[in-house]
């Protein structure tokens, strides 16, 4: 089903959905409900065009370029109308989509929250739902950014969060994990990297080296009273015995 379609059958159920949303920003909104319809459909199929001539471009690069100049520029007015009626219009789970290609996060992770918050769709063609979107996603970003020596907060956080109250499949939870031991490992937080990779074990995580690693890290940054006293070498009298 299209999102023209998906937005159709909306409107089955609820004549008065989507009236007042889409072209708001756009001009002035007619005031009859057919004519009021008419503008939604003909927006819908403006977005259904916009997709389609994307599906003609072959080059990733481009395609991201055209959403960068473009689309995201031409669809943002009309998320933020959305999001100010409260809306779960399904253009905002393409939007969000868009956002993360071209690497607007934080204008991704504002509206990701919306859309986790007021039940918004992924597009049809997302075999996963947006919670595990988002955590692959966010995840995919942060261990670029991470490799790079900046800093993946406040999103990957944010994000690590949220995912403790839901149900991702053990392999995404396994690379959140493990960034995190990462993360953790950067600023020399050598219990709280521990805490992380033993639990992304748990989940199938490979995380031996790096597991072994902080906790040498963790005993050598032990105080001296905190270590295991060494063995005191016997003298040469005691070594040897005394008749």
């Amino acid at each position: 089903m299209s999102l023209m379609k998906r937005f159709q059958e909306k409107k089955k159920e609820d004549p008065g959905y989507g009236e007042g949303e889409s072209f708001a920003v756009l001009g002035t909104m007619p005031s009859s409900p057919i004519a009021r319809q008419q503008a939604v459909t003909g927006f819908e199929k403006e977005l259904e065009d916009d997709l389609a001539k994307l599906k003609l471009i072959r080059s990733k690069k481009q395609k991201e370029a055209e959403k960068a100049a473009h689309l995201v520029p031409k669809y943002l007015p009309v998320v933020e109308t959305l999001k100010a009626s409260g809306s779960d219009h399904p253009l905002l789970g393409q939007i969000l989509v868009w956002l993360f290609d071209i690497a607007d996060i934080h204008g991704a992770m504002a509206l990701a929250l919306y859309c986790i918050e007021h039940g918004v769709p992924m597009p049809e063609r997302f075999r996963r739902d947006l919670p595990i979107y988002l955590c692959d996603t966010i995840t995919e970003w942060a261990e670029g950014e991470q490799d790079a020596g900046r800093s993946v907060e406040p999103y990957f956080g944010q994000v690590c969060e949220l995912a403790e109250g839901w149900d991702i499949p053990d392999e995404v939870s396994a690379k959140m994990l493990k960034l995190k031991g990462l993360v953790a490992m950067d600023l020399e937080s050598w219990s709280e990297a521990i805490t992380h990779f033993e639990r992304a074990e748990e989940y199938g995580a490979k995380v031996k080296t790096v597991l072994g690693k902080a906790r040498k890290k963790l005993e050598s940054a032990k105080p001296a009273e905190e270590k295991p006293a060494e063995p005191a070498e016997a003298s040469g009298a005691e070594a040897e015995g005394t008749e």
